[in-house]
């Protein structure tokens, strides 16, 4: 299910009101349409909303609320990291770092010009 963060001034009472760019990605990019489900999330609380779109226009998407899920000690985004493989033991350390600074998947990938290259055995 999409995500898209508002401001706590867009969420009045049952509707929650899309403003700027997110209006053209949910538009013409996602092509969403009236009644299709997407989830919010509030930037400063960071509560998070299950909401159904109840109208498009130009200047602002209206959204009503289904069901609050509520704050999640989780970060509000899922962030995947594409590590090239590093010399020695310093992979332990990358993830380490990367799971203290909130990053959900590591996929280690060999590229072309790494320095180390993985052998079948290894």
């Amino acid at each position: 299910m999409r995500k898209f963060f508002v401001e706590p001034n867009q969420i009045k009472d049952n509707k929650i009101e899309i403003i700027g760019e997110d209006i053209n990605h949910i538009k013409n990019v996602l092509r969403l349409e009236i009644g299709e489900e997407i989830k919010i999330g509030d930037k400063l609380s960071g509560e998070n909303y299950i909401t159904q779109i109840e109208s498009i226009s130009k200047e602002n998407i209206i959204c009503k609320v289904l069901e609050k899920i509520g704050k999640s000690t989780e970060g509000n985004v899922e962030l995947t990291v594409f590590q090239g493989l590093p010399k020695a033991d310093k992979m332990e350390l990358i993830i380490q770092k990367g799971t203290e600074l909130g990053v959900t998947t590591i996929v280690p990938v060999q590229f072309k010009r790494s320095i180390v290259k993985l052998s079948r055995k290894r």
